[in-house]
C-alpha cells in the first residue's frame, strides 16, 4: 500500500502533463498530492514543507542555481548572436558545407558523441550549435531534442573520461569494497560493462536508423510535417521570441558564434581542471556546476565584446538582449526548479527504496535477475527522475545479492541498471536531462517527452531482449545478432506500415 501511494504524485503529473500540455502546473499538482500523502494530508505541514524545500533548492548556490544561472547566461550568450546577425552568418556557412536535410541530423548526432564530457554540457551546447543549420532545413525542435537527449546519457555512460564516468566508477569501487568483491576493480569492471550496457548503444545506434530512413513515429510525424509547412509546432515560445529579436547589424560573422562557443567550452574544461586543483586525473571526478556557470560568465562578457566591436549596437540594445535572453530561459528555469522540487517530494516518498527494499527480499534466478534489473531501473528512473540516484539504490543492492549467490552474474546485472536508469531517464518528463535536453533544442517539453517516448521504449524492448538472451546465453556476440535482427525487423515494420512524409533534400 505505501508503494502505490508513492507512486501517486508521479503518476498524476505524467498523465496531466499528456493530457493538458500545462508542465508547470503538472508538476505543481504532484507537489502539492505528494507532499499532502508525505504528511498525512496535514496542509500546514504540506505548505511549510514545500515552502522548505523551494527555499533549499533557490538557495543552493553549489549545485542547483549554478545550473539556473547557466541557463539564462545561455539564454543571453544567444540573443547577443542574434543581434549582430552572427547566427544568421555561422547558418548560411554551414548550410553552405551541409547540403542536406539528412546531413543536418546527422551532424548533430556526430556532435552529440564527439561532446561527451558531461550529459548537461552535452545537451545545452549541442542544442546552441545545431539550431541554426536544422532550422535551415525545417528539421522540428522535437526531431532535434530528441537527437541531443538520445546522445547525452548514452554516450557519457559509456566513457570513463566523463562525469558519469568518473560517479559509475567511484560507485562501483565502493560496493565492491563492502560486499567484497575483488574479482575487479571499479574501473575494470566498468570497462567490462561497456558492451554489456545495451540500452545505451541501442539508442546511439536508434538516432542513426531514425535519420538514415526517416522514421516519425506518433507525434513525432506531426512535428516534422508541421515543421516542413514553416509552422514547428514543437518550438517553444521563449525561441520563437528569440528568433523574432531584431538584428541590429549585419556586421557579425561566423566567427563571432564559433569563437564564443569554442570559449564556452574551453572555459568549462579549464574550470573543472581548476576545480580539480589541477590535477588531471581528478578533472572528472569534480561537480561542473560551477564551472558551467564561471565559463558562461566569461563567455558572455566575450559575445558582448563580439556585439560592442561592430560599432553598431548601443548600450540599450545590450540591455534589450539581455533582457530578451533571460525571459527566453525563464520558462525552463521554473520547470527545472518545479521538477528538482517533485523529484525531493518522491523522494521522500521512498518511492525509489520501497522498490529496492522489495528486489533485496525477493529470491530470484539470477538469470532473470538482469533483466529484471533493467526494468525496475527504468521504472524507478522513470518515477523518480534521477538516473544517478537509481544507480546509488540499485548498484549496491545488486552487488550484495550477486556477491553471495553468483559472482559472474554482477556486472551483466550492473549494466543492466545503468542501461535502465537511462531508459528511465529517457522517458521521464521530470528528468533534469530531458528538461535540459528540450531546452538546449528550444523545443516544448512536452513536445520533447511525447515525441521521444515511442523511440526510448522500441530501444528499450530491444534492450530487453538483449538482455533476456544473455542471461541464458552470457555470450555476447549472440546478443549482438539478436539486437541486429531486431533492428531489421524494426526498419521493414517502419518501411511497411509508415507513410513517408515528403522531404525536398
Amino acid at each position: 500500500m505505501e508503494l502505490l501511494l508513492s507512486l501517486v504524485p508521479a503518476i498524476i503529473m505524467i498523465v496531466l502533463v499528456i493530457l493538458t500540455k500545462k508542465v508547470i502546473m503538472s508538476l505543481c499538482v504532484g507537489i502539492i498530492i505528494g507532499s499532502l500523502i508525505a504528511h498525512g494530508f496535514n496542509v500546514l505541514d504540506t505548505i511549510s514543507y514545500i515552502g522548505t524545500t523551494v527555499w533549499e533548492i533557490i538557495t543552493d548556490f553549489s549545485w542547483h542555481m549554478p545550473i539556473v544561472g547557466f541557463l539564462l547566461l545561455l539564454g543571453i550568450i544567444t540573443t547577443l548572436l542574434s543581434i549582430t546577425n552572427s547566427t544568421k552568418s555561422f547558418a548560411d556557412f554551414a548550410v553552405s558545407k551541409i547540403k542536406s536535410k539528412k546531413a543536418a541530423q546527422i551532424v548533430a548526432w556526430i556532435l552529440g558523441i564527439v561532446i561527451f564530457i558531461d550529459d548537461y554540457f552535452n545537451a545545452l551546447v549541442i542544442g546552441e550549435i545545431s539550431k541554426p543549420i536544422t532550422d535551415r532545413y525545417s528539421i522540428s525542435r522535437a526531431k532535434l531534442s530528441y537527437i541531443i537527449d538520445s546522445t547525452s546519457a548514452p554516450v557519457v555512460i559509456l566513457l570513463p573520461i566523463s562525469t558519469w564516468g568518473a560517479y559509475i566508477i567511484g560507485t562501483l569501487t565502493g560496493v565492491f569494497k563492502k560486499v567484497g568483491y575483488t574479482a575487479n576493480t571499479g574501473t575494470g569492471a566498468y570497462w567490462q560493462m561497456i558492451p554489456m550496457q545495451f540500452y545505451a548503444i541501442v539508442a546511439l545506434i536508434m538516432v542513426f536508423i531514425v535519420i538514415k530512413f526517416n522514421i516519425n513515429i506518433g507525434k513525432m510525424k506531426t512535428y516534422e510535417k508541421k515543421a516542413e509547412e514553416g509552422n514547428d509546432i514543437s518550438c517553444s515560445k521563449s525561441s520563437e521570441d528569440i528568433s523574432h529579436v531584431q538584428a541590429v547589424t549585419n556586421k557579425g560573422s561566423k566567427w563571432a558564434l564559433i569563437i564564443t562557443i569554442l570559449s564556452l567550452i574551453i572555459l568549462i574544461l579549464g574550470g573543472m581542471l581548476y576545480e580539480a586543483k589541477w590535477d588531471i586525473s581528478q578533472m572528472l571526478s569534480v561537480d561542473i556546476t560551477l564551472p558551467l556557470f564561471r565559463g558562461s560568465v566569461i563567455t558572455t562578457i566575450i559575445a558582448t565584446i563580439f556585439a560592442i566591436s561592430t560599432g553598431e549596437v548601443s548600450v540599450k540594445n545590450l540591455f534589450c538582449a539581455t533582457k530578451a535572453g533571460i525571459s527566453s530561459m525563464l520558462p525552463a528555469s521554473i520547470i527545472l526548479i518545479t521538477a528538482w522540487t517533485l523529484v525531493e517530494v518522491i523522494d521522500k516518498l521512498n518511492t525509489g527504496q520501497y522498490l529496492a527494499d522489495w528486489i533485496e527480499t525477493s529470491q530470484m534466478n539470477p538469470s532473470l535477475l538482469i533483466p529484471i534489473m533493467f526494468i525496475i531501473g527504468s521504472f524507478i528512473a522513470f518515477m523518480t527522475g534521477t538516473s544517478w540516484g537509481t544507480f546509488g539504490l540499485l548498484l549496491p543492492i545488486v552487488g550484495k545479492i550477486l556477491a553471495a549467490t553468483d559472482p559472474s552474474m554482477i556486472l551483466p546485472a550492473m549494466a543492466a541498471v545503468l542501461s535502465g536508469a537511462i531508459l528511465g531517464d529517457h522517458c521521464s518528463p521530470i528528468s533534469d536531462t530531458t528538461v535540459l535536453s528540450a531546452t538546449g533544442a528550444q523545443a516544448k517539453l512536452d513536445s520533447h517527452f511525447t515525441s521521444q517516448l515511442p523511440y526510448a521504449l522500441i530501444a528499450g524492448l530491444i534492450s530487453f531482449v538483449a538482455f533476456i538472451v544473455y542471461g541464458f546465453t552470457k555470450n555476447l556476440l549472440v546478443c549482438y545478432g539478436v539486437i541486429i535482427v531486431e533492428f531489421a525487423i524494426f526498419i521493414y515494420i517502419t518501411k511497411k506500415l509508415r507513410k513517408p512524409i515528403d522531404i525536398t533534400e
